[in-house]
């Protein structure tokens, strides 16, 4: 190949892409220039230091050469005939900032450009030839194909045109149809223009505003609104860039959907004037253009008419003197005034959605409500007296009227209560009451009003199958402070007496001042005598309690005689003599005591008095005695100390098991004396033994009246100065119960008494308030679990009982106290706990509680031993 080398190189290849993948690589790039009949793809070789250029497709049948491999002697085959293309016969390429040029003499050199401009094979000359015919064909079709259309295009028109005959008269139909809705509208219809204009209207205008469609058609819609609600209007638009037409198109315009009540003017006088719930929507085309607005009007004048009634009625509801309320017919409020909320106490938010329960007073019976709901459902109405109650709980006479709102129906649909309270005239009447009927110096019913409760209290008792008590108590040594200090001591006595008397009652018991110093109470309702002869012994106790007159301390006691219904008698006669009798027996015995009315007293209640009696007796004689019942390590068995458990050798009954006395202690106020002898025993036993066996620890139980007395603390340091004890080497257990009586004045003894040095136990632990937060505030440092859930045990480690004891063990853990078992009876529950890591164990496995000296023969001497 020669190359010239005064060619100009200025045809550029327009896309390159570059073949790497190819042996050898090479370029792949579009050749386009008007002197060529078409674009022209060709393949770019780096040659002899320069490039040559041939083209993509073979020559013969175009088969395309652009992956085909290049021969030694730089030769390209193609591979469907074996065609040979060598690179000699290609064209001069130069590179240019990396695009390709050639010329055109290179082209025409190389045989790609014909003499005529463009270059083509037989096969491309075909295919020319077949895209002439194919258009031929194509240009007789298109031919074909408009005339059928412009056919069909007449035809359509026709179609149409029929077609928009039937839709304008469609659209005729739909406009007759539209009008004639608008004109069965109850509500008045307008629609306006861009300028506030009237362009329709309905029949309801015409009926209602009484102008002709002449007259409105065209008008402005702003003629129909008067001057000031036009000005109120006017003054909510805010500043236009637009004159303003129609004040009404521009609120509605402003607003969207402007909705407001306004005064439309009729045709006849302004006294006709009607008030209209106005409502308007804007109207647009289909672009979005505003075209006006549709109005509409609703008559509610009736209805303001009403409103303004219902605001009347609400002003003389709300500043009524009277309460007001209205219910449901299920007397659910719905309503109520101020005067409601002021006397009831209840504001009004309270009170709605309430029930009328809420003022139920539990003063009147089933019968009282029946006759009222009886009377509202048949008559109508209802009218009476009735007690209410306040917020506050208090209760308040009402005189109450009830009456039925039905509807045309003549169903309920609420009821209208109106009440005045009459607490004053009540009060009134009770003052009078009270001259005839209540004692005038200390407030007590009298002799009279005690006769006629009594004689109500003993047919109550009939009816219901009860029984009740009545005490006779009389003053001991009452005539000594008149004598002395004068009958004003005496008056003052007595109002303190009672005073004292009516808060140790029941509300539904009755005291009375018979005169003197006489006095009664009526008991209704009695289970058994056991409460008729706590209440006697507490007001005994109470009355021997010193009486503050001014600079004066008086002392004085009571004597009380009981007879009981129906054992001692069944009318008010015999059961007042009864119990004066025995008030008088009292008086003779000794004074400052009670006694029943012998021929009635019930078996309980003598078993009780002589149970408290000996009890009395056993302390003053020391008839009792301390068992001691062993705790040991539960690992190794070894004994780590006892607790101490009282018993009572009572003479010619033998030994009383404690849940017999304890109780009877308990009530009786003798917990203190005995409490304090258990300890004192204690201590001085607990002494004795430490002496032999250093780690002992001695358990002993406290009473709640113990700990919670005031003077305990200082009790305890007393004692145990006096027996030389020590205090770590004494463990006081108290129980949940116990704590719970006032947890935080225990919480603070408790506290006071691990300062001491003494140890703190709970017992009987779970059967209470247990609970780990409480644990963690209370200042014990042993754990005992109750003998109930280790009994519950019975060798099955997955049952539901021991996994409570697991629970308490491992809060004892976890709180870091000692843990102890009580009730150990079986191997199978040691070996539990054992397994649970308990740290000690207490119960019949070891041994029952034993008396002192076996305790230390059989226990303590053998480990000293040991």
């Amino acid at each position: 190949m020669n190359f010239k080398t005064s060619t100009t190189f200025d045809i550029a290849f327009e896309t390159q892409d570059f073949l790497e993948h190819c042996a050898p690589p090479r370029w792949q790039a579009r050749l386009a220039h008007p002197s060529l009949s078409r674009s022209l793809e060709m393949l770019i070789f780096p040659w002899n230091e320069s490039f040559v250029a041939i083209p993509s497709r073979c020559p013969h049948e175009g088969f395309d050469l652009a992956s085909c491999p290049l021969t030694a002697d730089d030769v390209l085959v193609c591979p469907q005939h074996g065609a040979r293309i060598p690179l000699t016969s290609g064209c001069r390429v130069i590179r240019r900032l990396n695009v390709f040029y050639t010329s055109l003499a290179s082209l025409r050199d190389a045989g790609i450009l014909s003499n005529d401009g463009g270059t083509a094979t037989p096969s491309e000359l075909q295919d020319e030839l077949d895209k002439l015919r194919q258009s031929h064909l194509q240009q007789e079709k298109q031919i074909h194909i408009i005339t059928a259309s412009m056919n069909a295009m007449l035809k359509d028109l026709e179609q149409q045109k029929a077609e928009l005959k039937s839709k304008v008269n469609q659209q005729h139909a739909l406009n007759r149809f539209v009008a004639r809705i608008m004109d069965s509208m109850d509500d008045l219809l307008f629609v306006i223009d861009t300028q506030g204009l009237i362009t329709r209207i309905n029949r309801a205008v015409e009926l209602e505003l009484g102008y002709s469609e002449t007259e409105l058609l065209h008008s402005p819609i702003d003629r129909l609104l008067p001057d000031n609600e036009l000005r109120r209007l006017d003054a909510l638009l805010p500043e236009l860039p637009w004159p303003v037409k129609s004040v009404m198109l521009e609120a509605a315009r402003l607003h969207g959907n402007y909705s407001a009540e306004h005064t439309l003017i009729g045709a006849s006088t302004p006294h006709s004037n009607g008030i209209y719930f106005l409502k308007s929507s804007l109207l647009h085309s289909e672009q979005g253009k505003l075209e006006g607005a549709v109005l509409t009007a609703l008559n509610i004048t009736e209805l303001k008419h009403r409103e303004m009634q219902l605001r009347l009625n609400a002003k003389v509801f709300e500043n009524s003197s009277e309460a007001i309320f209205i219910t449901d017919p299920n007397a659910i409020i719905l309503e109520v005034n101020a005067a409601f909320c002021h006397i009831t106490g209840y504001s009004r938010e309270e009170a709605l959605g309430q029930h009328t329960r809420l003022l139920k007073s539990n003063m009147h019976d089933r019968s009282f409500y029946a006759n009222l709901w009886g009377s509202l459902l048949s008559r109508g109405y209802w009218k009476g007296e009735i007690w209410d109650r306040r917020k506050n709980g208090e209760n308040f006479p009402m005189l109450l009227s009830i009456n039925a709102v039905t509807d045309d129906e003549g169903r309920v649909t609420h009821f209208v209560s109106v009440s005045t309270d009459i607490s004053q005239q009540k009060q009134t009447e009770q003052e009078l009451k009270s001259l005839a009927y209540y004692d005038v110096l200390t407030g007590l019913p009298n002799r009279f009003l005690f006769k006629e409760r009594f004689e109500h209290e003993i047919l109550s008792a009939q009816r219901n199958n009860s029984r009740l008590a009545l005490f006779f108590i009389d003053l001991d040594h009452f005539k000594n402070i008149n004598d002395t200090l004068g009958h004003w001591a005496g008056d003052a006595l007595l109002q303190i007496v009672s005073n004292r008397l009516q808060n140790c009652l029941r509300k539904s018991d009755t005291v009375s001042r018979l005169g003197g110093d006489e006095f009664t109470v009526i008991l209704p309702g009695l289970n058994d005598t056991q409460d008729v002869s706590d209440l006697a012994r507490k007001l005994v106790e109470l009355m021997t309690k010193p009486i503050p007159i001014q600079e004066y301390q008086v002392y004085i006691g009571v004597s009380i005689g009981i007879s009981i219904f129906p054992d001692d008698g069944q009318d008010y006669d015999t059961l007042t003599k009864h119990a004066d009798t025995a008030m008088y027996v009292s008086k003779e015995r000794g004074r400052g005591t009670f006694r029943y009315f012998e021929a009635g007293m019930t078996e309980a209640a003598h078993q009780r008095l002589i149970l408290e009696n000996a009890l009395r007796h056993g302390l003053e004689k020391q008839e009792f005695e301390l068992y001691y019942q062993p705790k040991a390590d539960c690992s190794s068995g070894r004994l780590t100390g006892a607790e101490a458990l009282i018993r009572w050798k009572r003479p010619g009954i033998g030994m009383v098991p404690p849940d017999q006395f304890i109780p009877m202690a308990e009530e009786t106020g003798l917990i203190l004396a005995l409490g304090d002898w258990i300890l004192r025993t204690g201590f001085l036993q607990a002494k004795q033994w430490v002496a032999q066996f250093p780690d002992f620890r001695l358990a002993l139980n406290l009473s709640a009246k113990q700990l919670l007395a005031e003077d305990f603390i200082e009790l305890l340091q007393r004692m145990s100065k006096e027996t030389g004890v020590t205090p770590g080497n004494i463990e006081l257990e108290v129980t949940e119960s116990t704590i719970m009586k006032d947890i935080e004045r225990a919480t603070q003894q408790l506290r006071q008494i691990r300062e001491l040095g003494f140890y703190v136990a709970m017992d009987d632990f779970g059967t209470g308030y247990s609970s780990l937060a409480y644990l963690q505030k209370l200042p014990i440092q042993v754990l005992k679990i109750d003998r109930s859930f280790v009994q519950a045990y019975h060798d099955d480690p997955g049952s539901q009982q021991a996994a409570f004891i697991n629970t308490i063990v491992s809060m004892g853990h976890i709180l870091n106290l000692k843990v102890v078992a009580e009730g150990v009876e079986t191997e199978a529950q040691l070996n539990l706990l054992r397994s649970y890591q308990c740290h000690e164990i207490q119960g019949y496995l070891l041994s029952p509680p034993l008396p002192g000296h076996t305790f230390e023969t059989e226990w303590l001497a053998k480990q000293v031993d040991g």
